[in-house]
């Protein structure tokens, strides 16, 4: 099991480690590569492995305003990680003071405080310390000086292009979870805690459970969805309603889950959603009648799609 630690300056030293160094922000196919490339190196080298990431996107806190939405909330990234199996994942702050470190500095301070590098492994575009002045030449510079090796990791590829945080962005802005899951080797998931919503689900016989979930989650494209909802470990097949209905057009509710064959309360509750197919585009009906037949056959289809083996 990985042993999580939390930077803070005058840390005491963890070891002689190979080290994975990323924001690591979705843990996607190319972060996975990677940080398994390190644990295989640490092997050879017969030392500890370890991943340095920090606890938030550092735009979230350089460029606020323009921050990309976020594929995973800090728990579920640091669970993804260790689910790959290194020694240790240092979790770095990330606020003003450390985003005005020089990269030399940051090398200084975190880095060499915290461990006895043998080797750095990182994507081949990564950038560090103040305005991201740093790059795999100046960590190669670093290296030289401090005797560990710099491996610099390109892109790996699906379908002919780049695995990428961005890319995958793109694919859940436009609803494609499919796509996403396949750059993700697993389903795009949006936490959130359950809240009181508006009750027509309850009043047409089909409760959902609606979600208040962070601002800046990645949220896919307003529509309904195949999915399970996560309520501590356990997966009940879902469909999943984003965006505001157009029946009811003052509504509120951006993300809400009717939970198969599912009974018990929910409110208050912290769970995970996973997205798994999409259905369908949201659209407006013309009666309560033709509405509860569409999320009928929404559930229905979304037990299927669940509950049958698929080859």
């Amino acid at each position: 099991m990985s042993r999580v630690v939390t930077w803070e300056p005058g840390i005491a030293p963890l070891g002689h480690a190979a080290i994975a160094i990323g924001v690591f922000d979705g843990v996607h196919l190319g972060h996975q590569t990677l940080v398994k490339d390190t644990i295989r190196i640490a092997r050879e080298l017969g030392s500890l492995s370890a991943v340095v990431t920090f606890d938030r996107d550092p735009d979230r806190v350089v460029s606020p305003d323009s921050a990309a939405p976020q594929l995973l909330e800090l728990e579920d990234k640091l669970a993804c990680l260790a689910e790959l199996g290194p020694d240790i994942i240092l979790m770095v702050p990330f606020d003003v003071a450390l985003a005005s470190m020089s990269p030399e500095r940051f090398l200084h301070e975190v880095l060499l405080a915290s461990f006895e590098p043998v080797a750095a492994v990182v994507g081949f575009d990564f950038r560090f310390g103040n305005r991201a002045q740093g790059d795999v030449g100046v960590l190669e510079g670093f290296g030289a000086k401090h005797g560990f090796s710099v491996y610099a990791h390109e892109l790996i590829t699906v379908d002919a292009e780049a695995v990428t945080s961005t890319r995958i962005r793109a694919a859940v802005r436009d609803g494609d979870v499919t796509l996403a899951a396949r750059l993700l080797a697993r389903p795009h998931r949006v936490c959130g805690r359950v809240v009181h919503g508006r009750g027509e689900g309850t009043s047409l016989h089909v409760p959902t459970a609606n979600l208040a979930v962070h601002h800046q989650a990645a949220i896919p494209a307003y529509g309904v969805y195949a999915g399970f909802a996560v309520i501590e470990g356990l997966r009940v097949p879902a469909a999943i309603s984003v965006g505001v209905p157009p029946t009811f057009p003052a509504a509120h509710d951006i993300l809400e889950a009717h939970l198969i064959d599912w009974t018990g309360d929910l409110y208050n509750q912290d769970i995970t959603i996973e997205f798994i197919q999409r259905l369908r585009d949201n659209r407006r009906f013309d009666s309560v009648d033709e509405l509860v037949a569409s999320i009928r056959a929404d559930i229905d289809r979304a037990r299927r799609i669940l509950t049958e083996p698929r080859e």
